[in-house]
């Protein structure tokens, strides 16, 4: 597999297609990487979440990765929350502590109460990557369902170097 992959579209595609290759990027995400022509520094841990159709991870990226960005069009149905946490640590903190509620009161929208979500912070050692549900073979959450109606799709599309 030593094509050179830009966007974690390219990758999630791969890892969908392969479930044994999908595991070892859970567990082990830098060689998979490597194997894939994308570099992690040394410096940087990565931690692998895996969505599932009762359980949406989401990441509170570093707001100086995105300074400059247009976040609006990036994750448009997320921008407030997004926003916000980076302005208010009290809010942050809440978003971390109790994200569905959390995220409830800020959308205006009821979720399912099946639904869990978790919310992982980045930091300049630690950057989280979620490994969403493959929306071409499962029935979407509620909050799949938004994202894809807010233009999302099932990714961010970044390129693999915004990423990491």
């Amino acid at each position: 597999m030593n094509n050179q992959i830009k966007s974690y579209d390219a990758i999630l595609q791969c890892l969908w297609a392969d479930e044994k290759l999908k595991n070892q990027f859970i567990a082990n995400p830098k060689p998979v990487f490597a194997e894939m022509g994308v570099h992690v520094s040394d410096t940087i841990e990565l931690k692998v979440h895996e969505d599932s159709l009762d359980l949406k991870n989401l990441v509170l990226p570093l707001k100086s990765k995105f300074q400059g960005s247009n976040l609006a069009e990036s994750v448009p149905v997320f921008q407030a929350v997004i926003q916000r946490a980076w302005q208010d640590e009290n809010f942050k903190s809440q978003l971390l502590q109790n994200p569905k509620d959390t995220i409830k009161k800020v959308i205006g929208t009821d979720l399912s109460d099946n639904l869990k979500i978790c919310v992982y912070e980045d930091t300049l050692t630690i950057k989280h990557l979620v490994v969403p549900v493959n929306t071409n073979n499962e029935e979407l959450n509620d909050l799949d369902l938004m994202m894809v109606a807010g233009g999302i799709g099932h990714t961010i599309g970044l390129v693999i170097n915004d990423i990491l």
